[in-house]
């Protein structure tokens, strides 16, 4: 028998007024819990706790069982608590089977996290970021899945894919059943006023080099547009050499810790950007770790697609300009922060620019190192004159990546 508990938490103004109450954090005492709240105004935040003792591997076949003392699941619903729009079941854990989270009117099947949650700490901090068209978990900050609420999955065992996914974007969710987290914890984090009216997707639009982004942070400011691309280099540049984009994600780099395994460059004084050579597509992120001098991350630059990230700061839609470059081919793209500008620059074209202020430009002046995560040897960075390479960055990724 389920225990329904209450949490009387917001008035009946649910998005008119803000309730600071709702940003404390509440702990989780029964296994079913009802909770008003509004996702349209607030992010999701689930502090939870990694077992000390899990399985990556549980046997599936005919048990058909998972580990449930990593899961967890949040019902959304919508003017009611009978009236039920969706469901996110997700884990604590990185299954080795890549079974890691599904949201039931958008996945036919569960999706795979980018990494084991917070670097197999045992507390973690997940974030559920719902917009307008599109939708974001990360935990400790990091991406880890997103989906857009118009790209649902078509399979013939859910014929209601993708109509339902859309409709879950739609709907104004203003309460949560939560199960399976007791001794865990939940708080709201007030979104801006920016977070609630992202635009929706173009998808007619012709490709265009102007720049088209939203600000989703405080410390984001408006786009500007500047007589030079901040990736352009001068006349007096060496040939770079070029290096596989080496994974710091492993123990042998510290999980990205060692600044051996990183690439020292002042990003915010050089006119020089970060030079890649990859795949752009809709489903692997490109991403880039940037770290201060002794090797503490900052932060993450990573963008595909469908869309731009920088941890803390920018969160938006890709400029539909990209979607002129063929997935299956590699592109040349560079991302710069020179003068607390962020550039894109895809194929030779400035896509994106965005200038960021406040917090995020004193954040993001401190990175002075980079390296890359979560990228194959196939992909490939070039090091500028000024660069200079830790012993593990090589052309073989310090043994990690083969040589032809």
């Amino acid at each position: 028998m389920f225990v329904l508990v209450a949490m009387a938490l917001l008035s009946t103004g649910l998005s008119a007024v803000l309730n600071p109450s709702l940003t404390a954090w509440r702990l989780l005492t029964k296994n079913e819990v009802r909770v008003m709240f509004p996702l349209r105004d607030y992010t999701l935040e689930v502090k939870a706790f990694l077992p000390d003792e899990y399985d990556t591997n549980p046997p599936y076949g005919e048990l058909f069982r998972t580990d449930k003392p990593t899961s967890m699941m949040i019902t959304l619903h919508a003017g009611g608590w009978k009236k039920k729009v969706g469901r996110l079941v997700w884990n604590t854990i990185k299954y080795d089977r890549g079974f890691d989270i599904a949201i039931e009117e958008c996945d036919a099947n569960y999706k795979a996290y980018r990494s084991f949650p917070a670097g197999g700490k045992k507390e973690q901090i997940w974030a559920w970021n719902f917009f307008e068209d599109y939708l974001e978990l990360t935990c400790d900050g990091e991406l880890q899945y997103d989906q857009n609420f118009d790209e649902g999955d078509v399979n013939a065992r859910k014929p209601g894919l993708p109509k339902s996914c859309r409709a879950l974007g739609d709907a104004d969710v203003d309460r949560i059943t939560v199960k399976h987290m007791a001794g865990r914890y939940i708080r709201g984090r007030p979104k801006t006023v920016k977070e609630t009216t992202l635009p929706q997707i173009e998808t007619t639009a012709p490709p265009t080099t102007e720049p088209n982004t939203v600000s989703v942070d405080p410390g984001v400011d408006d786009i500007i547009q500047t007589e030079e691309p901040a990736t352009e280099k001068p006349e007096d540049i060496e040939e770079p050499e070029v290096y596989p984009t080496c994974d710091c994600w492993t123990p042998e780099c510290g999980y990205c810790s060692d600044p051996e395994c990183t690439v020292k460059h002042d990003l915010i004084n050089s006119k020089l950007g970060i030079t890649v050579h990859s795949h752009i597509n809709r489903k692997d992120l490109n991403s880039i770790m940037l770290l201060d001098e002794e090797g503490n991350a900052i932060g993450t630059f990573q963008w595909n697609r469908k869309s731009i990230h920088l941890t803390g700061c920018v969160s938006c839609q890709t400029p539909p300009a990209v979607r002129k470059f063929d997935p299956k081919e590699m592109s040349d793209w560079s991302f710069s922060f020179h003068g607390g500008v962020v550039t894109l620059t895809v194929g030779g074209e400035v896509l994106y620019e965005n200038k960021l202020r406040g917090k995020c430009v004193e954040k993001y002046s401190q990175a002075t190192r980079f390296a890359f995560y979560g990228m194959t040897c196939e992909n490939s960075f070039e090091l500028l004159a000024g660069m200079e390479a830790g012993e593990r960055v090589t052309a073989d990724c310090a043994g990690a990546c083969p040589q032809e």
